[in-house]
């Protein structure tokens, strides 16, 4: 069960010390390891969290991006892109991506906070989750250059251990390259993997901690 003042919750964990690193570790490669000191070309951007309730769960939203050949063709993430000169901070680069890729207007996304930094080397980016609010469900609305599918999840089954699970997958960068990594199995073709399922390990620990606090 979510406390009544959830949100307000969530912003008040957030501002303390996150899990980060040891929350990113659960979700990570075999014989790989988290870089502590991105490259200084590293790509700065942001990615968007966004919550809201639906038949009295929380949710939230994730997207299959297009198969357009680049690093992260096809793959499952939260709607964000790279920060453009014009965007005064990386939480409103998320908001900005989240009203391009799903359609939900920058002025209804109330921001909670942010989680830890990840960076990711296939891509070359470096990458600060946002956390967002949305207190009326929209009519969501995928791009068409940019989004194949949009997927309505509830925190509940986002965060089922039985969905976890260890599986091999096949990067898009690299189709000939075979990885065994933990994964959130949503379903046979719905497989949540990488930077996105440290991601959500981290924002799991966080709200496991506010369930917890409320039990």
């Amino acid at each position: 069960m979510y406390p009544i003042d959830f949100i307000e919750q969530l912003k008040l964990n957030l501002t303390q010390a996150l899990p980060g690193a040891e929350a990113h570790s659960k979700m990570l490669p075999t014989g790989r390891s988290l870089t502590q000191t991105p490259p200084s070309d590293a790509r700065i951007s942001g990615v968007m969290i966004l919550l809201y309730e639906l038949d009295k769960q929380w949710n939230t939203i994730l997207i299959r991006r297009t198969e357009d050949g680049l690093p992260h063709s096809g793959q499952i993430s939260f709607p964000g892109g790279k920060k453009e000169p014009s965007d005064p901070d990386l939480s409103f680069t998320a908001c900005r991506e989240c009203e391009e890729e799903i359609g939900v207007p920058i002025p209804d996304i109330e921001l909670v906070g942010t989680l830890s930094t990840l960076y990711i080397p296939p891509s070359n980016f470096l990458v600060t989750p946002s956390v967002g609010y949305i207190k009326t469900l929209q009519n969501f609305k995928a791009s068409e250059r940019e989004v194949q599918e949009i997927i309505q999840l509830p925190l509940d089954l986002l965060f089922d251990h039985r969905i976890k699970k260890e599986r091999i997958v096949v990067p898009s960068s690299s189709p000939t390259q075979q990885i065994k990594t933990p994964v959130y199995e949503l379903g046979e073709d719905l497989i949540v993997w990488g930077a996105t399922a440290m991601i959500i390990a981290e924002l799991e620990s966080i709200i496991e901690t506010i369930r917890q606090a409320k039990s």
